[in-house]
């Protein structure tokens, strides 16, 4: 339900700056994004995945876990990647009052601005549930939220074989935002395979970037 509705929003009432599904600016490009990290035995073989193959993404990363790897964030964003804010300890947003959910953006944001000198404008609600308020308190923070156009489903801990046929048989298209997840191997077996065959379509692996 929320897909259709939220696509409903993005198309008749909500500029991306605001609210942000897919970003169809720049052809043949793609957007992968990866939620639920840093976790360092992961990340970083993820990181290596993608500069091998000189591609590019969003790591949406918890405060928590920021905090027991910054030097990983530091990496990231050295490496060109964009960094952007999935909350500090993962709740569900919809069961929070306004005051705790700009808690968890916040202490995440700083803990960001801390490590690389750079305010954040990007945050994507754990488990994509959005709600107006939301919306509303990410405009006054002046952060644009980000949900996902493809979705791999790797939370399934399918095999990798599954996700890569997904994307197969139902290919991506120019401007989608891929959600993945930096916390299991799974997105870098699924993505060993899955970067280099859309690359030989012609698209370009890109990160969000900062307005």
């Amino acid at each position: 339900m929320f897909s259709k509705i939220s696509y409903f929003i993005r198309s008749t009432l909500l500029p991306n700056r605001l609210f942000l599904i897919n970003d169809n600016k720049t052809p043949k490009s793609l957007y992968l994004t990866f939620d639920d990290g840093p976790v360092a035995s992961i990340t970083e073989d993820l990181l290596d995945l993608l500069k091998k193959n000189n591609a590019f993404a969003t790591f949406f990363v918890l405060g928590s876990r920021v905090s027991q790897s910054p030097e990983l964030l530091k990496k990231i964003h050295q490496q060109k990647h964009t960094l952007a804010n999935h909350s500090y300890t993962h709740p569900n947003f919809t069961l929070l009052s306004s005051e705790a959910r700009i808690e968890q953006i916040t202490k995440t944001n700083q803990l960001i601005k801390d490590l690389t000198h750079q305010h954040c404008q990007f945050f994507r609600a754990p488990q994509g549930r959005w709600s107006f308020k939301l919306l509303i308190e990410l405009f006054r923070l002046k952060m644009t939220a980000v949900h996902w156009s493809r979705d791999s489903m790797d939370y399934l801990k399918e095999p990798a074989e599954t996700i890569i046929n997904r994307f197969i048989e139902q290919p991506v298209s120019s401007g989608d935002i891929i959600l993945f997840h930096d916390d299991d191997t799974r997105c870098i077996k699924a993505l060993d395979t899955l970067i280099p065959h859309w690359q030989s379509q012609g698209f370009t692996l890109k990160a969000l970037e900062h307005k």
